[in-house]
């Protein structure tokens, strides 16, 4: 059963400490997280039957990538389950077909809300400030803490205006 009462408070819990652990999450939230084989291009899907909801991603994708996945199903969960509940929504987040989702209960917006839920759960903001005031400055050594990839860190830290270029991945972030 979906522990929907508890979800955020879940969701904090589980954000103070990098990295992250989203399948924990989503199964104390009361979802179900597997890898299946999926055709190259395809990262996964969540999908609800009757009560119950699976998040599902490629298994032949690396782990940052299923994190990052997971995390982004887990935002579309959290923000538009009531979108989708008796639909199946399938993300193809890096196919130049991925507006024309063929399980379409959701849109172009939605797609980037999850991600941007993903981003902010995968690396939060007071943890990223904690660690950059503990001497962890360089976005090589921040993506290794948070197990995401150097690039989702960059982008991390260029939303939350901590970076404005980078050209290296062992760059320093500036200090205030």
């Amino acid at each position: 059963m979906i522990n929907y009462g508890n979800v955020n408070a879940i969701v904090q819990k589980y954000a103070l400490v990098a990295p992250v652990n989203v399948k924990a999450i989503i199964g104390e939230i009361g979802l179900t997280y597997v890898e299946r084989d999926m055709p190259p291009g395809e990262s996964g899907y969540i999908e609800y039957d009757g009560w119950h909801c699976t998040i599902a991603v490629n298994i032949n994708d690396g782990p940052q990538r299923k994190r990052f996945t997971a995390a982004h199903e887990l935002g579309h969960f959290m923000m538009h389950r009531d979108l989708l509940k008796k639909h199946k929504h399938l993300d193809r987040l890096f196919d130049e077909a991925a507006n024309r989702n063929p399980e379409r209960p959701l849109d172009y917006k939605h797609e980037v809300q999850a991600n941007q839920f993903a981003s902010s759960l995968l690396m939060p903001k007071v943890t990223i400030e904690r660690l950059l005031n503990e001497g962890v400055t360089t976005i090589h050594d921040l993506a290794l803490r948070f197990d995401v990839s150097r690039l989702a860190m960059e982008y991390r830290l260029k939303t939350l205006g901590l970076i404005r270029l980078v050209t290296d991945a062992t760059q320093s972030v500036p200090a205030e």
